[in-house]
């Protein structure tokens, strides 16, 4: 008992030095686990940060070669600012009588003052890209701006507050790409050197403006190019005739997307208007459609024509089915019909009673109780055969038939004889008369096949029933 004792106590302790030694594995495990995994984390981030700072190097990389290349295009003149859009006093530019009004800016006197530290004035008149800064991306990023929300523009006077910039009501129209536009949030200014432009074409927003102009469509629009420094692909301008302004589309220019009208022959072409690009927009979708219908209705029909042809090729294919399966079995009963007559003229031929013999040395009959009997069918054939006198009527019957009677059906003729005429029919069937009952004796008598109704051709077997009837009266 106390050795028993001994060994469980031993056994237990065992148990839990097990049990203690797999705690802390498990344990060492966890920690091994959370410190792996924090490892991860933190050359997650490290590497996180390393990528951001090696995007931070390209885009500054990318800046610096965006800004040397727009130095070099603009000869070493860099300038680039965001400022708060503000809407521009035309009036003052009228007050002053600057002809070139309407697309000129005003800009704050610290941007004047950066132009004249890199003695921009020596490449002309200062010009200007000028971009919404929510649709735009900076020169110094690197990527282009794109067409839409930009436009450019030259400068009246740096007056304007700083951290502003003014703009007058053709540069907010084409910045913002809307007639009725207001100027909002900030703007990205930036300095541009421009080719002088060689081409432009515009398009009427409304229909009628040629009509409107007529003629006088060369000086007007001389009149307003007069009024610009820059164009750019996509601006609007205004023409103003006959108490109404005509707004004006910038297609295309050359030699580049944005060109300096300063001191410039530009040759000009007017294009239908966006209404009669509209109109005629809407005519060849509405032809398209015309056609996409006219084409659905043409594979509806011949779809339909297909399934009415399946539909007839089918009923076609059932009728000539039905057809052949009639002939077959019309064929079929013609074939059973015919063996059946053969049948009936075969038993009828083996039911009647043997040819009587008249030689002299016969000695069952004699040339008086003998009866030959010559029959002429229907068909042109004649038939003869001889009987004794104590014959059956039927008999003759059953010997016609047995030969066909010349396609006339059975039970549907009567005998006659010519001279004297006498009738062998139905009745004298019935009575069971015979050859003697009729008065018909020894010699030979001659029949013919009078139908008792409309001849017909033999088409349905033969009464095997009456042919029975004709074998019993024999």
């Amino acid at each position: 008992m106390f050795a028993h004792e001994l060994n469980a106590r031993a056994n237990r302790l065992l148990a839990e030095q097990k049990a203690r030694a797999e705690r802390e594995r498990l344990k060492q495990e966890k920690e091994r686990l959370i410190a792996e995994r924090q490892r991860k984390r933190q050359e997650e981030r490290e590497e996180e940060a390393r990528q951001k700072r090696l995007e931070q190097l390209a885009a500054e990389e990318r800046a610096k070669e965006a800004e040397f290349e727009e130095r070099e295009r603009n000869k070493g003149v860099f300038l680039q600012v965001e400022l708060q859009a503000l809407p521009a006093d035309e009036g003052v530019a009228l007050a002053k009588g600057v002809k070139r009004s309407k697309d000129k800016i005003i800009l704050p006197p610290s941007v004047g003052s950066a132009l004249l530290a890199q003695d921009a004035s020596k490449n002309g008149a200062l010009l200007f890209h000028v971009a919404a800064a929510s649709t735009s991306t900076s020169i110094t990023s690197g990527l282009a701006s794109s067409s839409s929300g930009r436009t450019h523009a030259g400068v009246l006077e740096f007056t304007a507050p700083e951290g502003t910039v003014l703009l007058p009501r053709k540069v907010v129209q084409s910045l913002y790409g809307s007639l009725d536009a207001q100027p909002h949030g900030t703007v990205i200014v930036s300095y541009r050197r421009l080719d002088k432009g060689s081409y432009v074409r515009l398009q009427p927003m409304c229909h009628g403006f040629h009509d409107a102009l007529g003629e006088g469509l060369r000086e007007a629009l001389e009149a307003e190019l007069m009024g610009h420094s820059t164009l750019t692909e996509g601006d609007w301008i205004t023409v103003g005739h006959g108490g109404r302004d005509w707004p004006l589309r910038v297609q295309e220019l050359q030699p580049s997307d944005a060109v300096s009208v300063l001191d410039v022959d530009i040759a000009a072409d007017v294009v239908p208007s966006l209404e009669a690009e509209e109109y005629l927009r809407r005519w060849e979708e509405e032809q398209r459609q015309q056609q996409v219908r006219l084409a659905q209705l043409a594979k509806e029909r011949a779809a339909r024509e297909a399934a009415e042809a399946a539909e007839r090729a089918a009923q076609e294919a059932a009728e000539a089915a039905e057809r052949a399966a009639r002939e077959a079995a019309e064929a079929a009963a013609a074939e059973a019909a015919a063996a059946a007559r053969e049948a009936v003229r075969e038993r009828l031929a083996a039911s009647l009673p043997p040819e009587p013999d008249v030689s002299p040395s016969s000695s069952s009959s004699s040339p008086e109780s003998v009866l030959t009997c010559a029959f002429s069918l229907p068909d042109g054939s004649r038939i003869s055969r001889r009987f004794t006198v104590d014959t059956a009527v039927q008999v003759l019957f059953d010997f016609v038939d047995s030969r066909g009677a010349g396609g006339w059906e059975r039970g549907s003729y009567q005998l006659v004889t010519r001279m004297p005429r006498r009738v062998v029919g139905a009745e004298a069937k019935a009575e069971g008369r015979t050859l003697r009952d009729l008065g018909l004796g020894g010699g030979s008598e001659a029949f013919l096949l009078e139908a008792l109704a409309a001849p017909a051709a033999a088409s349905a077997p033969m009464d095997v029933d009456a042919a029975t009837e004709g074998m019993a009266a024999a």
